[in-house]
């Protein structure tokens, strides 16, 4: 039964909420405007806030479902593996989605979800620097970077120096986030040099009035 669960988690992961929403909605496929990714990000600059926050939830509850269920709930009964391994099951489904020949979102805010229902705690520490490259930078793939990167980094040293807020995070944790990490990197491949060119796109603020 675990087994199953391991392909259940992949195949949830997978479902493409940025296009779903942009069909339903927007009558549009997302992959024909911006980026043409089907991650978050692009949600939001090409069909708004509202489009933009439904798929931010949706993505980031799908990596977290089995996390929350298994942590959290009785319903499931069967012998199963670690939590953390069907939500990180749950982020490579959103990343390389079967439904969409493998190619879809970068895995920020999918791996931001399973980090909240694994360790809430954990979540509040990593956000404020993720919330604060982008204000300072302006680039949301530098804040996702930078919280990716501080996320692997910040378990190594909860794995070497163990905290009883964290006891939780042990080798699995960290060879999950450490995989987990290299995937997005590469995903950002060209974010990365299009921040180094100074060409990459930024955000922007609305002016205070």
């Amino acid at each position: 039964m675990k087994y199953l669960f391991l392909l259940i988690a992949y195949l949830i992961g997978s479902i493409p909420f940025s296009y779903i929403i942009g069909k339903y909605l927007k009558k549009a496929d997302i992959r024909m405007f911006g980026s043409g990714n089907l991650g978050t990000t692009n949600a939001f600059r090409v069909f708004g806030k509202v489009v933009g926050i439904s798929v931010l939830i949706l993505d980031t509850l799908k990596s977290g479902l089995f996390v929350l269920i298994i942590e959290h709930t009785d319903l499931i009964q069967a012998p199963m593996y670690p939590s953390i391994i069907y939500g990180a099951l749950a982020v490579v489904g959103h990343i390389f989605p079967v439904w969409m020949k493998f190619k879809g979102g970068k895995g920020v805010a999918s791996s931001f979800g399973l980090l909240v229902f694994f360790s809430p705690l954990f979540a509040l520490v990593i956000l404020p620097f993720f919330i604060a490259t982008i204000l300072i930078s302006k680039y949301v793939s530098l804040g996702s970077i930078v919280a990716t990167t501080l996320t692997f980094l910040l378990g190594l040293i909860l794995f070497l120096i163990p905290n009883p807020a964290f006891d939780n995070f042990d080798g699995l944790f960290l060879l999950v986030t450490g995989i987990l990490m290299l995937i997005i990197l590469f995903k950002h491949r060209s974010n990365i040099q299009r921040i180094l060119s100074n060409t990459e796109n930024k955000i922007k603020f609305p002016k205070r009035k």
